[in-house]
């Protein structure tokens, strides 16, 4: 499974396509938080395994005061903090053992996608929890590798930038 593909470009597997929780906690006694994942998607690239998962629909949330919202935006400003993340999900942690197992000398890295606000590539080292699931120990932040984007001038509308005080209420585009 660790292999090139026939053309030399990394092979992908799909681990999950549906959200799936992923906790996460941060260095220096920052807040932890809670993410939904989506897409979860191994890449393999002669040993080096990437974990990729998609966060960006935290940051679609209505309610900018939501926990997924609020703990996304966290990791946009924490991400060189973050000390590990978390995927109880069963599924996804049989799948990238049968993964770290194919491969000789497997080396793990882990790219978070936080659309608009960065990608960000972590050196990790996983292992199984006893409870089930797996996690992801943060060994290096990969700056080369990352990009981040402060959100600029776009400010998020609010309930109360709306003042739709009426049963009805507008779509945010």
């Amino acid at each position: 499974m660790g292999q090139s593909g026939p053309t030399g470009e990394p092979m992908k597997y799909s681990l999950r396509k549906t959200p799936s929780h992923l906790h996460l906690t941060y260095k220096y006694g920052e807040a932890n938080g809670g993410l939904l994942g989506r897409n979860l998607v191994l890449e393999a690239d002669g040993n080096v395994l990437t974990l990729e998962v998609d966060l960006s629909a935290n940051l679609l949330a209505r309610n900018k005061s939501s926990p997924w919202y609020l703990d996304a935006v966290s990791l946009s400003t924490n991400y060189h903090k973050l000390k590990s993340l978390q995927c109880p999900d069963n599924l996804v942690r049989t799948r990238l053992i049968r993964a770290w197992e194919g491969v000789e000398e497997p080396k793990m890295r882990m790219r978070l996608i936080l659309a608009p606000r960065g990608r960000y590539l972590f050196e990790v080292s996983p292992h199984s929890l006893f409870m089930g699931g797996i996690q992801l120990d943060v060994q290096a932040f990969l700056e080369e590798d990352s990009e981040s984007h402060t959100p600029g001038d776009t400010q998020p509308v609010t309930e109360a930038d709306g003042d739709s005080a009426g049963p009805h209420h507008r779509k945010h585009a």
